[in-house]
């Protein structure tokens, strides 16, 4: 069982409306609770646009990111990676890039409830949870696509769907960095995006 927050929801949704013609993945950070074996995304961390199929950078950027979790200076609390997002650069393409589901299995072999959410583009507009999971298979390992309610994945705001489209209507997308930004423009906070913030 998971709860996505709506800065997460929020951060996802303009890294696909930032580069609307390309791929674009991030990772799914958030908090576990042993207790109630539920976890609840909290955040993102936006990898990449341009170099979206494994490479160097892709390897780079998951290194980068992993320290950056415990760092008390980017997040109060110890947040642990949940999964990955992927938003695919052809409108009706809800599948999971073969780059994308290798870093998913890598995920799956450090938390084996990850999950992988692809952004149905074809939703985005509509105000309604725009998002796809997979699951990894109980039998298999692979990944299969379900429905929210099956995956148990739920939003902790409903109202953020339509938030989330108001906020890249707005151009809010400029304010959100990847990792591929970051090297073109050290500069560019990719790692906590504190520009972005839900209105």
């Amino acid at each position: 069982m998971a709860t996505i927050a709506p800065l997460a929801y929020l951060k996802v949704v303009l890294h696909a409306a930032k580069y609307p013609a390309q791929t674009v993945i991030g990772l799914l950070v958030g908090t576990v609770d042993a207790s109630s074996n539920s976890s609840t995304v909290t955040d993102t961390i936006p990898l990449l646009h341009q170099w979206t199929d494994l490479s160097p950078m892709a390897e780079a950027a998951l290194q980068l990111a992993s320290p950056a979790l415990s760092c008390p200076r980017l997040h109060q609390q110890k947040l642990v990676f949940l999964g990955l997002y992927v938003a695919n650069e052809r409108l009706g393409d809800q599948s999971i890039p073969h780059g994308a589901q290798k870093i998913a299995d890598a995920l799956r072999k450090e938390r084996p409830s990850a999950f992988v959410v692809v952004v149905d583009n074809e939703k985005l507009a509509s105000r309604e949870p725009a998002f796809i999971p997979y699951i990894a298979a109980a039998k298999s390992g692979n990944w299969q696509q379900t429905s929210l309610a099956s995956a148990k994945i739920t939003l902790s705001d409903a109202s953020i769907p339509s938030k989330a489209l108001e906020a890249a209507r707005q151009g809010q997308s400029a304010a959100l960095h990847d990792f591929d930004d970051y090297l073109a423009d050290p500069s560019a906070d990719w790692l906590e995006n504190a520009a972005v913030q839900v209105q």
